[in-house]
C-alpha cells in the first residue's frame, strides 16, 4: 500500500510540476536591448516598472509608469487585458512576480524584461 501511495505523490509532484513550467512559459522573456527597440517601434503596448517609488524616482525609463510590487494586487485592474503589458524591476525578479500575478488573473500577453534595470544600459530620468 505504502508503494502505491508513494506512486501517485511521486505523479502529483510531477504533474504540478508541469504546470508550473506551462504557466510561466507562457510569459515572453525580453532583454533590455530589446525593450529600447519595443519601446520606440510599438506605442500600444504598457510599460510598467514594479520597483518601489524612491527606486523609480532615483531613476526609470522614460515612457514606464511606477506600480510598485507592493500595491501591486491593489492598482493591477488599471492595465488592460486587450494590450501587451511589459514589466521591469531591477534585476528581474520582481517583474517576473508581477508578470506570473498577471498570468493568474487572465491577462495573456505578459513580457518580462530580464536582467532588468541592472541591465539597461540607455538612459535614466530622475525625479
Amino acid at each position: 500500500m505504502k508503494a502505491w501511495l508513494s506512486s501517485i505523490l511521486i505523479i502529483l509532484v510531477i504533474g504540478a510540476g508541469f504546470m508550473v513550467f506551462n504557466t510561466s512559459s507562457d510569459i515572453q522573456e525580453i532583454s533590455t536591448e530589446e525593450l529600447e527597440a519595443k519601446m520606440e517601434a510599438d506605442k500600444e503596448a504598457v510599460y510598467i516598472d514594479v520597483r518601489e517609488m524612491d527606486e523609480f524616482a532615483a531613476g526609470h525609463i522614460e515612457g514606464m509608469t511606477n506600480m510598485p510590487l507592493s500595491a501591486f494586487a491593489n492598482e493591477y485592474t488599471e492595465l488592460p487585458k486587450d494590450k501587451e503589458i511589459v514589466l521591469i524591476c531591477r534585476s528581474g525578479n520582481r517583474s517576473m512576480q508581477a508578470a506570473t500575478f498577471l498570468q493568474e488573473q487572465g491577462y495573456k500577453n505578459i513580457t518580462n524584461v530580464s536582467g532588468g534595470m541592472l541591465a539597461w544600459g540607455g538612459p535614466v530620468i530622475t525625479n
